[in-house]
């Protein structure tokens, strides 16, 4: 099973915000261990936007498609699940469409990716 986490880079941290996370780490859990697959770019969050801070995007058709686009580009449409802190409407359909399941966790989870993986094994099914 493939697992993505929105992270700022190689440290594997997580990030709040999952469409504006520079990278998606990609991990396999397989007998119980996380392996580390790739550290996969954010096409979303390269993008320049007009919006100001704490604007939400409109939720509209067309933006879930615009995210839809930038999963599979940043190849998280692999995964089957996703864990994050926050996800927006339109990033949330985005995962939908490809199936992916989303496990939000809470600060107390962790600050690294392996760390959140571990607390949440339950969770995977």
């Amino acid at each position: 099973m493939k697992i993505a986490v929105p992270v700022e880079g190689e440290n594997l941290e997580i990030v709040t915000r999952t469409g504006r996370a520079p990278y998606f780490a990609i991990f396999e859990y397989e007998g119980n261990n996380f392996k580390l697959l790739s550290l996969n770019e954010n096409t979303h969050a390269k993008e320049e936007h007009e919006h100001e801070e704490g604007h939400q995007e409109e939720h509209s058709e067309d933006e879930v498609a615009h995210h839809h686009k930038h999963v599979k580009a940043s190849k998280v449409d692999g995964c089957d699940y996703i864990v994050v802190r926050a996800v927006g409407p339109n990033m949330k359909d985005a995962l939908n469409l490809e199936g992916i399941k989303i496990i939000r966790v809470r600060k107390n989870a962790g600050e690294n990716a392996l760390e959140i993986l571990e607390n949440i094994k339950g969770e995977l099914k």
